[in-house]
């Protein structure tokens, strides 16, 4: 049996979010203006689904575009404080 509609490819909204962002991250760009981009994108981001996704797929992102290496020592700290503010609709930076 056949369905009356033809399928559309899977693709999921929080892929699309950060494929947007992805460039916006370059190393290329102050850093100071890339967690500020993360942020941005994570507050955007935060209803397309659950947070610990979320901020895992976030987590991830930095580290493929070298934010996590930029930001040096604190990294880690720095990066999930920034994305759990951003979860919560909060600004760091005010």
């Amino acid at each position: 049996m056949r369905a009356p509609f033809r399928a559309l490819p899977a693709v999921g909204l929080l892929d699309q979010a950060m494929a947007y962002v992805r460039p916006h991250l370059d190393p290329s760009i102050p850093v100071c203006l890339r967690v500020r981009t993360l942020w941005a994108a994570v507050v955007a981001a935060r209803d397309l689904g659950v947070s610990d996704v979320i901020e895992a797929e976030f987590i991830q992102l930095a580290n493929d575009t070298e934010l996590r290496r930029d930001l040096g020592r604190h990294a880690d700290d720095d990066l999930h404080h920034v994305i759990r503010w951003a979860l919560l609709d909060r600004n760091p930076f005010a």
